[in-house]
């Protein structure tokens, strides 16, 4: 699956995503992501602490790479 960091970041919040990958905050402290296939389904729980870092750390690894052109 593919999805924008976007969904990530909407999904700490409030419900977000359609179709084969949706996120929503479970709690306080946990957000829970849902893939979906034609083979089943998946659902993963992160720490919110988790992702945030890992979102920060995406975006300066991005902000940090050199424009092609």
């Amino acid at each position: 699956w593919t999805f924008s960091r976007a969904l990530l970041e909407q999904g700490l919040r409030a419900p977000a995503g359609e179709g084969d990958v949706r996120v929503w905050p479970c709690g306080r402290v946990q957000a829970v992501i849902e893939f979906h296939s034609p083979q089943g389904c998946s659902v993963v729980q992160f720490e919110n602490k988790a992702l945030v870092r890992f979102l920060r750390r995406t975006h300066q690894a991005v902000a940090a790479q050199p424009v092609a052109h």
